[in-house]
């Protein structure tokens, strides 16, 4: 009897949290915020609507929680810029990965890690991968908004080697 009782215990756990994950959460969004580009002793500050993302660009992200407290976020990072017959293009992907401390709560803090690429072309062509990490607190606001603070810190390699990038953002994203 002791077997079967654990047994049903066991299945019953099982069942639950596949049920919890076979609900998918899907979020889509865009970040505003400031982000401090520096290498050796100069700066850069970018105060963006949108922006916040990698190195400064306005970004679209999607996030897809694989279970109710991880969180795979791509990013898409695209600028062009004309002047005078000039230009320059910057296209940057990201990938995050994240933990949310307390997801049944309207309210979590959760820390991530994140890797980008950033291609720079004005002429000249540029680029380069980035890791770092981020630290925020994302918040539901009924059943289809959630909105987050994040502070992010990365490292640029290879062409934008030396590179540190530091950001702070508010992110709005519809929830699906």
């Amino acid at each position: 009897m002791r077997r079967l009782t654990s047994l049903l215990t066991v299945l019953s756990l099982i069942g639950s949290l596949a049920a919890a994950q076979s609900k998918p959460s899907t979020e889509v969004g865009t970040m505003v915020g400031v982000t401090v580009l520096s290498v050796s002793g100069t700066s850069v500050t970018h105060i963006g609507i949108p922006g916040d993302g990698v190195q400064a660009s306005p970004i679209l992200y999607g996030t897809f929680f694989v279970t109710p407290s991880v969180m795979v976020e791509p990013q898409i990072a695209f600028t062009y810029i004309s002047s005078s017959g000039s230009h320059v293009t910057s296209l940057g992907i990201a990938a995050q990965l994240g933990y949310l401390f307390s997801p049944a709560n309207s309210g979590s803090p959760y820390v991530a890690a994140n890797f980008a690429f950033q291609s720079l072309s004005d002429g000249s062509s540029f680029s380069g991968p980035g890791v770092g990490g981020a630290v925020g607190y994302r918040f539901k606001v009924k059943n289809s908004l959630a909105i987050r603070f994040d502070a992010r810190y990365r490292r640029w390699f290879s062409d934008f080697k030396d590179l540190n990038e530091i950001g702070f953002g508010l992110g709005l994203g519809a929830t699906f």
